[in-house]
């Protein structure tokens, strides 16, 4: 038997409820890993609302990402003992995700955790940090060394956009980030931003081709934001889309691609070939890692306190982190 948290469609909605279920016997190609850290995604909260549709089939354990130890392996490439990682493929929405003392896993879907990086540490990074690297990856194939590049991030204090901010400074990069508010305009400027602004100035309209401001942009929200920042790329740059938070369509013409030459990057994070995982992982772990990670914490929380968490999100900026041992 293991613990998990079960979400149930109802007449009215979902509920979600910890339970006591069945190990099911692991198929050839499948490993168990015993979970150590799992964390609350944006994905997260809007599964538990079952007017979403995030989740596909129920009843279902919610967690899209999770870390933690293999304890028993039919699966050639890994072992008991085997520290690894998940996130994406469907995990927590399809799949029985990372909400449990324990997931069945293909092994296909786990990357085993670098030397270098901890288990809390990649449950810090989880889904959010794996786009935002994801987007900086993107942007260094276009742009070359960052160092000194002008990058815009838009997203405020979200999680991808806090990722984005701390793994562009860390290389060196001049970061503006775009927010509602300035109320965390401190909390950015402590991952590195070099410029906080309105996201408002973002949606006035522009001239089909505006004053050129940014080499790179990292853009989370998606709208009618992402069809004005367009027109104000520099010559070669790059935008890297990931989300839709300000909605699902932009406008904008072909000059910024036929005139400047810039590319607009869609980022998933869901369906990345393994080895790609294992590079982004490694370069998160190194060379990218920054000593403020732990400022995009809100909260580390136990198991049995995630279900109050995700019903009545407690306040503060930052992910919570939920620490299975505790």
């Amino acid at each position: 038997m293991k613990r998990a948290l079960i979400l149930e469609k109802m007449e009215d909605g979902s509920v979600l409820n910890y339970q006591n279920i069945d190990l099911l016997n692991l198929s050839d190609g499948e490993v168990r890993i015993k979970v150590s850290y799992t964390g609350i995604n944006y994905k997260d909260r809007l599964s538990v609302d079952a007017s979403s549709k995030v989740v596909r089939k129920y009843p279902m354990v919610p967690g899209i990402d999770f870390s933690g130890i293999v304890v028993d392996s039919k699966a050639p490439d890994y072992s008991v003992g085997d520290q690894v990682l998940v996130t994406g493929y469907g995990y927590g929405t399809d799949h029985p995700g990372g909400y449990q003392e324990s997931v069945a896993v293909k092994q296909e879907h786990l990357i085993r955790l670098p030397e270098e990086m901890t288990l809390k540490d990649g449950m810090i990074y989880g889904t959010a940090g794996f786009t935002a690297a994801l987007s900086v990856d993107a942007m260094e194939k276009v742009l070359g060394n960052l160092e000194g590049k002008k990058i815009l991030v838009t997203g405020g204090s979200g999680g991808v956009s806090s990722h984005g901010v701390l793994i562009l400074h860390k290389l060196g990069a001049k970061v503006s980030v775009a927010t509602r508010s300035l109320e965390h305009k401190e909390y950015l400027e402590s991952l590195g931003a070099h410029e906080v602004l309105l996201f408002d100035g973002l949606l006035e309209k522009r001239r089909a081709l505006s004053t050129e401001k940014w080499d790179g942009v990292l853009d989370t929200t998606g709208g009618e934001a992402l069809g004005n920042i367009l027109t104000e790329v520099k010559y070669g740059g790059i935008v890297c889309t990931s989300g839709n938070l300000s909605g699902i369509r932009f406008e904008s013409t072909v000059f910024p691609f036929i005139l400047r030459g810039i590319t607009l990057k869609g980022i998933d994070s869901v369906m990345v070939d393994h080895t790609i995982r294992n590079d982004i992982f490694k370069k998160l772990a190194t060379s990218w890692h920054s000593e403020n990670l732990g400022r995009t914490v809100k909260n580390v929380i136990s198991f049995n306190e995630l279900r109050e968490e995700l019903l009545n999100p407690s306040e503060g900026v930052g992910r919570v982190v939920v620490d299975m041992n505790i």
